[in-house]
């Protein structure tokens, strides 16, 4: 039952997901946008709504330990799992502003999140300041949109297609809702069931499940040789998860680290975030030999936490 709870909770998520990045990034691009802050904002912020829905959800239950373990394992999956997957399937390109900016300001937050936890515990003031920032990082994607300018679209076209967007994101939003409050009443159970803490299975399980969207997004993206949302998507979701989803988590409950070796996990995450410089400074693409490597660090990662417990 416990299994069951898991797997049609992780289900939910991957619908309510798609559903939600399927209308909200439609209805963006209807209106001129630009891929890449499609990809840096209404994407990211689909894609990384399972990680604020169940990490919210966990810490009004009282586990923050699920929270803050979820949100770890989800940017370390999504650079060296989903990037990984990407870069085989269709070697992502990147433009300047991404290395210039957008991969220096993730290096930057994931940097502060990890200074801000070093005294063991994620307070009220320390959700405030990661809120703040992600403000300042929306008002940059916006500005960015603004001065990329539209493009034109129809009139007679928007109507009904508009209608029709929002319904997808109506149902999204309810397939994540319902999805998320199962799939941490059965992650729970399962952490229960096999004597392991909660932050492992938010590391582990949780984490691999809430990044089933962004899985499915880069990897249909890169398919399709849409470069800038799969990059977009990657970059703003690890953005979206530390500075939106901890900082709104921070608010609701402060989170208190179960052990010191989250340092360690907070430190492959810091690294791979780096990583993301060099490897796509060459070039300005992510080829499919550098791919294989991610995916080696993220089955070395994964083998690790496994044997650590």
């Amino acid at each position: 039952m416990t299994i069951f709870l898991v797997l049609a909770g992780a289900a939910a998520l991957y619908v309510g997901g798609n559903w939600l990045v399927q209308g909200s990034s439609s209805f963006a691009l209807r209106h001129g946008v630009s891929k890449l802050v499609v990809g840096l904002t209404i994407v990211a912020f689909g894609t990384s709504a399972p990680e604020l829905f169940i990490s919210s959800i966990a810490a009004l239950k009282g586990s923050t330990s699920i929270a803050i373990g979820n949100i770890v394992g989800s940017n370390i999956a999504n650079i060296a799992l989903i990037l990984g997957f990407a870069a085989i399937v269709n070697p992502p390109r990147v433009l300047a502003p991404t290395i210039r900016v957008q991969i220096p300001f993730a290096i930057l937050i994931t940097a502060i999140f990890l200074i801000l936890t070093l005294n063991g515990k994620l307070a009220f003031f320390d959700s405030i300041i990661l809120l703040i920032c992600f403000i300042m990082f929306t008002a940059y994607c916006i500005r960015s949109a603004r001065e990329k300018g539209k493009i034109k679209v129809e009139v007679e076209s928007i109507l009904p297609s508009a209608a029709r967007d929002l319904i997808y994101i109506i149902i999204g939003l309810a397939g994540l809702t319902i999805g998320s409050e199962i799939f941490v009443r059965g992650s729970i159970r399962l952490a229960e069931f096999f004597g392991v803490s909660e932050f492992m299975i938010g590391l582990s399980v949780v984490a691999l499940g809430t990044s089933l969207p962004e899985l499915a997004t880069s990897i249909v993206a890169a398919a399709k040789r849409e470069s800038e949302i799969v990059v977009g998507n990657v970059i703003g979701s690890c953005i979206f998860n530390i500075l939106l989803v901890m900082g709104v988590v921070g608010l609701i409950k402060p989170i208190y680290k179960p052990d010191m070796s989250i340092i360690l996990d907070m430190g492959v995450m810091l690294g791979l975030t780096i990583l993301l410089l060099p490897m796509f400074y060459t070039g300005r693409r992510l080829s499919r030999l550098e791919g294989i490597g991610l995916l080696f660090i993220y089955a070395g990662y994964i083998t690790y936490i496994s044997i650590r417990g």
